[in-house]
């Protein structure tokens, strides 16, 4: 999934060169920044990956073995429904990120109006951090936010 490789990109100052690591804007080594949040980003992009196996590998012998495939859409349907639900959780993860590294490169008042307003709207979801804190409820609504 891109967006994971996206916000690799924005938590690994090494590679960006211009934010802090995992966009921490507390004490590093006391604070984590979104570090956690990448660990979601990661596994559940690994899940999708899983998620991602075709189904024709299991062809499983049936009507008196005149048949090898069984049809598997509706199971492919509902893995596809859930690697679309991590993905909503990815992109939402993305969306603090990105606010979060506005704050850090303090460019608010250079955004574009349209950008301007999706940050804001995430900014009232999940305000600016400095100090640890759990980001789930945060991640669910912007999840609601990005479906809407």
């Amino acid at each position: 999934m891109t967006t994971e490789r996206q916000l690799n990109y924005l938590f690994h100052d090494r590679i960006n060169g211009i934010l802090p690591p995992f966009l921490n804007l507390g004490k590093l080594g006391l604070n984590y920044g979104m570090q956690a949040c990448q660990f979601t980003a990661t596994s559940t992009t690994a899940e999708c990956q899983t998620l991602a196996m075709p189904n024709y590998v299991h062809s499983i012998p049936n009507n008196n073995d005149n048949q090898d495939i069984v049809s598997m859409g509706t199971n492919t349907a509902l893995l596809c429904k859930e690697v679309i639900e991590n993905a909503y959780q990815v992109m939402a993860i993305q969306m603090i990120a990105l606010a979060q590294a506005t704050d850090c490169l303090a460019i608010t008042d250079d955004l574009a109006p349209a950008t301007r307003a999706i940050y804001n709207k995430v900014r009232d979801i999940c305000p600016k951090f400095v100090e640890d804190t759990p980001f789930y409820e945060e991640i669910a609504n912007v999840i609601e936010y990005l479906k809407k």
